[in-house]
């Protein structure tokens, strides 16, 4: 699968939205709405941008390539967006959380 600008931008919205799950999820590592959709966008196409043939890349058992079709690269594009917006959220939140209490003391 050759990398294109599609994929990239799927997984730039994914990584938007898995930011905003993964905050509605954990409120306690909330840390604002605009920071969320930052954070997501970031890590949307920084998982994005490097990674994306080698997501998309599949082989069978013997070793031979497996070309997947156009509705299974969107879900991994998708899957792959949001699970690194959220992981990304939640890093982010637990620094920030770790700041605030260390703060408070």
């Amino acid at each position: 699968m050759d990398w294109t600008i599609t994929n990239l931008w799927i997984q730039i919205a994914a990584g938007f939205i898995g930011a905003h799950a993964a905050a509605s999820a954990a409120h306690d590592y909330r840390f604002g709405f605009l920071e969320h959709g930052l954070v997501g966008l970031i890590a949307g196409a920084l998982s994005g941008w490097p990674f994306q043939s080698q997501v998309i890349t599949m082989v069978t058992g013997s070793g031979s390539l497996n070309e997947p079709r156009m509705p299974e690269v969107i879900a991994i594009q998708v899957m792959t967006g949001a699970v690194v917006g959220a992981i990304a959220m939640f890093f982010v939140g637990l620094v920030l959380a770790g700041r605030l209490r260390d703060s408070t003391k």
